[in-house]
């Protein structure tokens, strides 16, 4: 066959990441497969090897094409390795990281200027570097395998794309998608990637399991790669060609205009907070005027090593290792269920069946009222008609999708489930009620996770026939959004149960926090704090504007790219759901002051909730209930600066995560961190709520502004014990 490979060549010897092959046809085939470490990376051992194939490929007379292709399931390349950043940035030392970057502008433009096509066969994830070092070839393939995705999500780490990302993606799309991909650093999907140019061809391929070159020849995504090489090698210009409309940006005045709109739209998203976005669009328009190799280096790499060295990225680094270290901690089940059941069809349950659906699970959603049943449905085909309209997804995916959900009344429906996820209304008798039923019906390896937010997995399966297979997936709303899944073990939780419930989590996307079992879990026994606090501020007739404000000034929810105060979050819990929550977590004692008076106040005729915001504004209605209350309650206005409020906003917070630790519900400071982060939105360019407080102030200071709010404002601020020794 043609493209058979032959033995009389070899490629460079003593490569470690890399294997080689080169065909009848001449084209090298260069599978990349990083040793020691689950996904494909870019550092200075890779990027040097990488260096050594071009070069050795340039220099052979008998290759005239290369395919980059990986060896590992789903993973194209991840980038730049973060451990290796993270360590430099602890050490502020960067000289190495300066120097992996000139090699990696260099290698590339090479390759750019090479005469012989390079074609990158992409399948999986295709991140940061590695969609640099894609586009750095002359063509790219794609797989609508269900991981590939390409994306710079460089801001993301506080930093911008570093190997010429900034300068070869407006050059091959054009300025205006370039800089919204640069800046919001969001995934780009197959389909949208042909239709914007970043890709040349797309296929649906399936993977052989055996990842090695003389078994993956014949997959149709390397096929097509070589069909690339084939057509480029006749090509006098090998540069993507694009349409005149979306070259146009290119104009100085133009270019101009367009850059400062999207600092605009940045510092509207991100406000002040996150300084790399706008440097990215820095690098973008003064880089475009000038040679692609000159622009990288004088340009893009210096602003890339001054945000490198900031605390933003150190933080926001730390934190997506901090997420990678709870993934490879969470336990995963040799064998995960492909059919669940979800029982419960109302906001909670039908956002969790349409995500499991989307990933590719069979879904039985099953509710006691057919109505419920028929909202979620069109909710369900309202999110997949979304992903079509941005060609996320095809029309014939979105029947698939709903097709793998069954709506049932019926509890012998789900019986066919390995694993049920229970997301009924929010009382402890339902949840009870809905576990004994199932026990009835289902198979005795059936698993029972509870979605529940504010009772414990104890409390549920206090009845439970057999509670070793009971276990807790907390979600937060809205499910497509929130990264963050807290998995809940009781004492009685078996491991295996534990596996199944972190792979479902796992699958979706999501970080599998591993929780002990108690009131509020985490996230929520935190978060009780800044809540109970914020309504007990209104109950002092502190203005609800300037309560939020403070919030929204810290950065509070701005990753979201909406920042939100905790009294509109309460808005968005839902205001019945709050009082339920806090009333539930005044187990805890008497740092929680659940202020049911006020907040049933608030709850209009018919039981219908008065929100603190409306149309953007403070509620009258809300501000006058309030009112009512203080008269009731004959509270006088309380006058206080904005930075006792922020304190008592945010202390109480730090101080019921130390306690978290001290009851172990998890082992590690850098997990707070992460929940708090992905959970409640608090703001990742300051490292987490652990980490801010410690870069802040002392452990024993800390204690001390604590001990002064509590003999002024009453028991609820006094710190635990362990605050002031610093044992977090």
């Amino acid at each position: 066959m043609a493209n058979d490979p032959i033995g009389t060549i070899e490629g460079p010897g003593g490569l470690r990441h890399f294997k080689t092959a080169v065909l009848e046809d001449g084209t090298l085939l260069a599978g990349f497969d990083y040793q020691g470490k689950a996904v494909n990376v870019l550092n200075v051992d890779s990027m040097a090897e990488w260096r050594q194939l071009v070069q050795w490929a340039e220099g052979a007379s008998a290759v005239t094409g290369v395919v980059l292709l990986s060896l590992k399931h789903g993973n194209f390349c991840a980038g730049a390795d973060l451990e290796e950043m993270h360590d430099a940035q602890r050490r502020k030392s960067f000289q190495e990281l300066d120097r992996l970057v000139v090699d990696a502008h260099t290698v590339f433009d090479a390759m750019g200027r090479s005469r012989k096509p390079f074609v990158a066969a992409v399948e999986g994830v295709c991140l940061g570097g590695g969609l640099e070092l894609a586009l750095a070839c002359h063509a790219r393939v794609a797989s609508t395998h269900e991981r590939t995705g390409l994306a710079l999500p460089e801001v993301r780490l506080g930093i911008l794309p570093g190997f010429g990302g900034t300068q070869r993606l407006p050059r091959l799309i054009g300025l205006v998608p370039a800089l919204d991909m640069i800046t919001t650093g969001r995934t780009v999907f197959p389909r949208q990637a042909l239709r914007m140019g970043l890709i040349n061809a797309m296929v649906t391929s399936i993977p052989s399991r055996v990842r090695r070159l003389d078994e993956i020849q014949q997959e149709t995504l390397i096929q097509a790669a070589l069909a690339q090489v084939r057509r480029l090698r006749g090509a006098t210009d090998r540069r993507s060609s694009l349409p005149l409309s979306r070259w146009l940006p290119g104009a100085p005045l133009i270019r101009s205009l367009v850059c400062r709109f999207a600092r605009r739209q940045v510092l509207k998203r991100v406000r002040h907070f996150y300084p790399a976005p706008v440097r990215a669009i820095d690098a973008v328009e003064r880089g475009l005027g000038m040679d692609l190799l000159e622009a990288s280096l004088t340009v893009e790499k210096p602003l890339l090593i001054e945000l490198m060295a900031s605390s933003v990225s150190t933080h926001l680094v730390g934190l997506f290792l901090a997420g990678e270290a709870v993934k490879r901690k969470a336990a995963t089940a040799a064998q995960g269920v492909t059919r669940l059941g979800v029982l419960g069809a109302g906001l909670m349950g039908s956002q969790i069946a349409g995500q499991l659906a989307d990933r590719g699970y069979s879904v039985v959603l099953r509710d006691l009222a057919p109505d419920i049943l028929a909202a979620a449905a069109g909710r369900i085909h309202k999110a997949l008609a979304a992903q079509v309209r941005k060609r996320i997804i095809l029309p014939s995916e979105l029947r698939y999708r709903s097709l793998r959900i069954a709506p049932t009344t019926r509890m012998s429906d789900v019986s066919s489930a390995g694993l049920v996820i229970e997301a009924v209304s929010e009382k402890l008798e339902v949840k009870r009620a809905v576990l004994a039923e199932f026990e009835l019906e289902a198979p005795s390896n059936a698993i029972f996770a509870t979605n529940t937010s504010s009772y414990t997995l104890a409390d549920i399966a206090v009845n439970a026939i057999c509670p070793d297979r009971c276990v807790g997936l907390h979600f937060f709303n809205p499910v497509a959004k929130m990264q963050l899944v807290e998995v809940v073990r009781a004492p009685f939780t078996s491991e295996w149960a534990l596996a199944e419930a972190c792979t479902v989590a796992k699958r979706l996307g999501k970080f599998p926090l591993l929780v002990r079992d108690g009131p509020g879990f985490l996230v929520n026994r935190i978060l009780s704090r800044y809540l109970a606090e914020a309504v007990i501020l209104v109950g002092e007739g502190v203005p609800i504007q300037r309560i939020d404000r403070i919030a929204q000034d810290f950065g509070m929810a701005v990753d979201s790219g909406h920042p939100m105060g905790p009294l509109e979050l309460i808005d968005l819990i839902g205001l019945p759901v709050a009082i339920h929550v806090l009333a539930s977590l005044t187990v805890l004692g008497h740092r929680i002051e659940s202020r049911e008076a006020l907040l049933r106040g608030l709850l209009g005729e018919g039981g219908v909730p008065l929100p603190f915001w409306k149309s953007g504004k403070e509620n009258p209605e809300a501000v006058e209930a309030i009112r009512e209350h203080r008269r009731a309650f004959g509270a006088e206005p309380a006058s206080l600066s904005d930075e006792v409020l922020h304190r008592r906003l945010f202390l109480p917070m730090v101080d019921e995560a130390v306690r978290c630790l001290t009851d172990n519900i998890v082992e590690q400071p850098q997990e707070v961190d992460l929940a708090l982060t992905y959970g409640i939105g608090f703001p990742g360019f300051r490292g987490g709520l652990l980490t801010w407080a410690r870069d802040t102030m002392t452990p024993r200071a800390l204690a001390g502004e604590l001990e002064a709010l509590a003999q002024r404002y009453g028991k609820r601020f006094e710190p635990c014990p362990g605050l002031a020794a610093g044992e977090w």
